[in-house]
């Protein structure tokens, strides 16, 4: 009887072990549990990061395309611009060479004798 008794606080030890044991793995397992659903949504984040971070840098390569073209278009348009002034001055001393020509040609006009203003004749050379 003896050894009867002495086997069942063995049995009953080893079922409160076993209890015991199964409570922790519960424990764990919930856990686990736990930490596999924050890994799932920590992915998942990171993956929209990502497509986030393709999207923006799409987006930056386009916008630096298009400082470049208008930086290209400035350029453009500022030696556009100079070329203009060269011509408008080129233009204003030429207009000054005609007045000049024609400020000489009224002197002259003016100072050719009565007979020639009397027949409309343009003065001798």
């Amino acid at each position: 009887m003896e050894v009867v008794r002495s086997i069942e606080p063995e049995a009953s030890e080893l079922l409160e072990r076993l209890e015991r044991q199964a409570a922790e793995s519960g424990r764990l397992e919930g856990r686990v549990e736990s930490l596999e659903s924050a890994l799932r949504r920590e992915r998942e984040a990171r993956r929209r990061l990502a497509d986030t971070l393709k999207r923006e840098r799409t987006a930056a390569e386009a916008l630096h395309a298009r400082a470049e073209q208008a930086e290209a278009a400035s350029a453009a348009q500022a030696a556009e611009i100079e070329h203009l002034r060269q011509a408008v001055v080129l233009a204003e001393q030429q207009l000054q060479a005609m007045l000049t020509q024609v400020g000489d040609a009224q002197v002259a006009m003016e100072a050719r004798p009565r007979w020639r203003k009397l027949l409309h004749r343009p003065p001798a050379q």
